[in-house]
């Protein structure tokens, strides 16, 4: 900075420097203000829309335990659409995704199933919205194309309930013997971690029985 020879040229070159740089100054100022308070009313919607958007999803959950199919469907659209910028858009997309499967509505399910893969950023969700998915194909009669949905990924994790989906479609295309391998990998695994492979025995068992190797 430079010395000034008197108070009064310290005035004067004050002067001069607001004339030609105050109107820059007061709109930085204002525009920092404003700023500030825009950031703060977009956090406070967003803790808002987080916490309507909670609740909204507990009634969903309980409208899913009592079967009620149509308001599960109607209140999960609509936290979609209005709460498309928080977890649990694609927490209800998961839930209409299994109203719509149940009542055979497959086109609604994969739309759903898809945007959860699209969308989620938990890869567990991911996984999961995979494997119902590639249970869909399978049921469409596109066991082919489920494989290659399941097979486009790592699966970490989630390795068994892969199998058993890649099970079912080669059951479905008549690889039985790739079928019977990926049966065998799902039940290790699910007996490894304590969840019950009953219903996947029987699967295994309904492939039949492995033909005796000659001599």
């Amino acid at each position: 900075m430079e010395v000034y020879d008197s108070e009064r040229e310290q005035i004067e070159a004050m002067k001069k420097w607001w004339q030609a740089n105050g109107k820059a100054v007061v709109t930085g100022l204002i525009l920092g203000v404003a700023s500030l308070v825009g950031w703060q009313q977009w956090s406070a919607y967003v803790t808002t829309s987080r916490e309507t958007a909670s609740v909204e999803y507990d009634v969903l959950m309980q409208e899913l335990e009592m079967g009620q199919s149509d308001a599960v469907r109607q209140r999960g659209l609509r936290i979609i659409a209005d709460y498309d910028n928080t977890p649990y858009a694609v927490l209800a997309a998961l839930a209409v995704a299994k109203v719509a499967a149940d009542s055979d509505d497959l086109v609604m399910a994969r739309a759903q199933l898809q945007s959860v893969i699209d969308k989620a950023e938990e890869v567990e969700l991911q996984h999961i919205a995979r494997a119902r998915l590639a249970r869909i194909m399978i049921s469409e009669g596109q066991p082919s194309q489920a494989l290659k949905t399941l097979q486009s990924v790592q699966p970490v994790g989630f390795e068994s309930l892969y199998d058993e989906v890649m099970g079912d479609a080669h059951a479905a295309l008549g690889n039985t013997d790739q079928a019977r391998a990926s049966y065998e990998r799902a039940i290790a695994g699910f007996d490894e971690a304590g969840v019950d492979t009953s219903f996947l025995r029987i699967k295994l068992d309904e492939l039949g029985v492995l033909p005796e190797a000659t001599s």
